[in-house]
């Protein structure tokens, strides 16, 4: 079996929250050497995003958040807006190979560390952006968070209730970050590709707000061909019917259901044994259903409140019908397929204990990734990168330490 398929790529994460985070981590779960960048002077958001006690000691390293999205690195501080650490980040640039960073466009160009300038230090860094609104426009310099930028995005007016108000995330989270977090692990693949085969690095300019447009293009499309604007539609779907959650026997337990033909249809009927109201007319045909979904859902319901969710899901995949139970989270971890699988992979981390993380996709055949390590406590691994990969002294990282350049506790 082949090594790991990143291996030998270094990364500098110069990243905060979410969506460039997760890019990094993905390349980290494929073998790439990922160095998180933080500072003692102002913390990640995303280690303060949980609700945590913070009268507690160590409080900083017990949030779900960061830990999840920071796997698979090694993690050192450095305090950017002055000049040693600002020096540092260069000598770190010089032997990498990727930084990647999603600051409003000012802030690295305010530390002095925008693209023109490490260019000037390593001429084949790639560096990818990943700000709200992008790197150029009038906009450029708007503070952008998910809430905001998805709703630039165009896709909280297509996701709510029916006759109700967008909601502030699409499909009830910060859909905004994961998308533009996969564009770019995606986006950083190309690039080094590129620079294998040409020897070259390149910018790039990912905006998190179009990375989550892009991905509503059929609404577009609908409105330049059609004239047509979507609008908001809950659970339902423009041409399947039935389409929805519906409730199943105890508590709080639903069954999702999709149904796009009329052969479907007759296959849920059959499975459901038939009952009497399937034969009326406005349940025959596509078009029936769905000009009579709320009769139709109530009907629906009727039926699998009397069952319990797995059941109903073997009882219709077996005759060929979209149907699975709406997970919590705690079930998820004893789910069968799952764990059949190996889907969860326990991590033992310090502050926090040993858990269940979401194990590597893609499942790779000759090069699969590893969880090879938590994600580090904040500046853990100072001494390894700053002492043996940039070849300072103890005394020097002793004196950065003093100076409050770098350190292991947020200054708070």
């Amino acid at each position: 079996m082949a090594g790991l398929a990143l291996e030998g790529i270094r990364v500098i994460d110069c990243s905060i929250s979410w969506a460039t985070p997760l890019a990094t981590s993905i390349l980290g779960d494929m073998g790439a050497e990922v160095i998180k960048v933080e500072s003692i002077q102002r913390l990640d958001v995303w280690r303060t995003a949980s609700p945590l006690r913070v009268n507690e000691d160590g409080w900083w390293e017990r949030s779900p958040n960061w830990n999840t999205v920071n796997r698979n690195k090694l993690g050192i501080t450095l305090d950017l807006t002055s000049s040693r650490g600002a020096e540092l980040f260069k000598r770190l640039i010089k032997i990498g190979d990727l930084v990647m960073e999603n600051y409003t466009p000012r802030v690295m160009a305010n530390f002095g560390l925008d693209y023109p300038i490490l260019k000037e230090v390593n001429p084949t860094i790639v560096m990818i952006s990943m700000p709200g609104w992008g790197m150029t426009g009038p906009w450029r310099d708007y503070t952008g968070f998910a809430p905001s930028v998805e709703q630039m995005s165009g896709m909280p007016q297509l996701v709510g209730y029916l006759d109700g108000s967008p909601l502030m995330h699409g499909l009830g989270l910060a859909l905004a970050d994961p998308v533009a977090g996969l564009y770019g692990a995606f986006a950083a693949a190309i690039a080094l590709k590129q620079r294998r085969r040409t020897g070259h690095g390149q910018y790039l300019d990912l905006a998190q707000n179009e990375a989550l447009s892009c991905i509503i293009g059929d609404a577009i499309m609908d409105f330049t061909l059609n004239k047509r604007v979507q609008g908001r539609r809950g659970n339902r779907h423009p041409f399947m019917a039935p389409h929805g959650c519906y409730r199943c026997a105890g508590q709080d337990n639903y069954i999702a259901i999709a149904i796009s033909s009329d052969k479907q249809w007759a296959s849920f009927v059959q499975a459901i044994g038939g009952p009497a109201w399937c034969k009326d007319d406005r349940f025959t045909n596509s078009m029936g259903r769905l000009a009579n979904q709320d009769e139709l859902d109530k009907l629906i319901e009727e039926w699998t409140i009397g069952h319990g969710d797995c059941e109903v899901m073997h009882l219709l995949q077996r005759a060929g019908v979209a149907a699975a139970p709406v997970l919590s989270p705690p079930a998820m971890l004893e789910e069968p397929n799952l764990k059949e699988r190996g889907f969860w992979e326990w991590i033992d981390r310090a502050e926090i204990g040993p858990g269940p993380y979401p194990g590597i996709l893609p499942r790779m055949s000759k090069t699969p990734g590893t969880l090879r390590l938590p994600a580090p406590t904040l500046g853990q691994h100072n001494d390894y990168v700053l002492g043996e990969l940039l070849g300072l002294t103890r005394e020097e990282i002793a004196a950065l330490a003093e100076e409050q350049v770098i350190g292991t506790r947020p200054l708070l």
